[in-house]
């Protein structure tokens, strides 16, 4: 029988020892592994903590730079309020101290026949410019002469023309409601400008338009933008009518915007008119002031020349309005033809669209038909 051999104390002792040994490594590594853990840890918690902090910041300034925005935007408009009624006070202040007397409207009485289209007279806040030009300097100018025939070697043979004009025309509402008159009429548009921006493509929209051309007035308090001034050297005008010419390449008539000071200018007229000459454009003298040059400085360029013999809407009244168009008819018959401005006001509208019975016999063309 063999006998097993019993295992000596030595052995059990260095066992143990291994033993131990291995649990305090497992110890040791477990330990290393929950400090790395919740190391990471706490460093993904700081991570994110300065990325929010970061975020919110960044949102703070956001939010920051958003009032300031506004609170710019709501100064600029306060200003621009400011502005606006100071210049519709303006506007109100001149028209009613430049308004022509009623006596002036009266010397051509009414037809008892045609009775006076019922139109609400309404309170113009638009300014009368060309109006207001000519008005501020009737009384100091030498006395107006009656209309002459300045575009004609011969006398003026055929039917009676009568070319109306609408100057100042720069909106949308004043397009339709000049499209409501039911026969020819030359509507004139500014060039376009931030006030009005979309000019050229309203003019489009018509088979046949002007370009209200802006010049220097002797007494106007709100010159539109870019206004030629009488001072202005060839280039500068040259400059500017090329600008304009590229804005309207099909349109080729252009009449003034007030001008008093640069129309009475023989030199800036020969300046203007030689320019214009050179880009085939035709030029119509608004006759703002009695002592105009246009007339001059075309004989001495051997240019045709076509001016202005009535303002429609001196006084905004109907009735006034009326007896200015009759003006104008009785001129035509007698001369054969015969120019009206009138301006985009609702009453002067309202009044040419109602006008067939005044206009017997005479024919509405457009101002390149004279």
């Amino acid at each position: 029988m063999i006998k097993k051999k019993k295992k000596h104390p030595r052995n059990k002792k260095k066992s143990s020892k291994k033993t131990a040994n291995f649990k305090n490594q497992l110890f040791y590594a477990a330990l290393v592994f929950i400090v790395v853990f919740l190391g990471f840890g706490i460093y993904q918690y700081l991570h994110q903590s300065s990325q929010r902090s970061q975020s919110s910041q960044l949102v703070k300034k956001q939010d920051q730079a958003t009032r300031d925005l506004m609170r710019k935007m709501k100064q600029m408009l306060e200003v621009e309020n400011k502005s606006v009624k100071a210049e519709i006070k303006a506007i109100e202040k001149n028209k009613t101290t430049e308004a022509i007397p009623a006596k002036q409207v009266s010397a051509t009485p009414l037809d008892k026949t045609l009775p006076t289209p019922k139109i609400k007279i309404e309170k113009e806040t638009k300014s009368l410019s060309e109006i207001q030009d000519y008005e501020s300097n009737k009384k100091k100018d030498v006395p107006e002469k009656p209309p002459v025939i300045t575009h004609h070697d011969e006398p003026y043979k055929g039917a009676p023309k009568l070319a109306i004009i609408i100057d100042d025309v720069a909106f949308a509402h004043e397009v339709k409601n000049i499209k409501k008159i039911p026969f020819k009429v030359s509507p004139s548009f500014f060039p376009p400008t931030k006030g009005h921006p979309n000019t050229i493509k309203l003019s489009q929209q018509f088979s046949f338009s002007m370009v209200h051309l802006p010049l220097e007035a002797m007494h106007f308090a709100h010159p539109e933008p870019h206004t030629l001034l009488a001072s202005d050297s060839r280039e500068t005008i040259y400059q500017r009518i090329q600008t304009i010419k590229k804005e309207f390449p099909r349109t080729t008539y252009y009449n003034n915007h007030t001008g008093s000071k640069f129309t009475s200018n023989e030199a800036a007229m020969e300046k203007l008119l030689g320019v214009m000459h050179g880009f085939g454009l035709h030029f119509v003298d608004s006759r703002t002031i009695a002592s105009t040059k246009a007339q001059v400085v075309s004989k001495k360029l051997h240019l045709r020349l076509l001016s202005r013999d009535i303002f429609l809407d001196n006084n905004s009244d109907p009735k006034a309005i009326i007896a200015q168009l009759k003006k104008a008819v009785l001129l035509a018959k007698k001369r054969g033809y015969a120019i009206a401005i009138g301006h985009p006001h609702k009453n002067t509208l309202q009044v040419l669209e109602h006008a067939k019975g005044y206009l017997q016999g005479v024919q509405l063309v457009y101002i390149n038909e004279i």
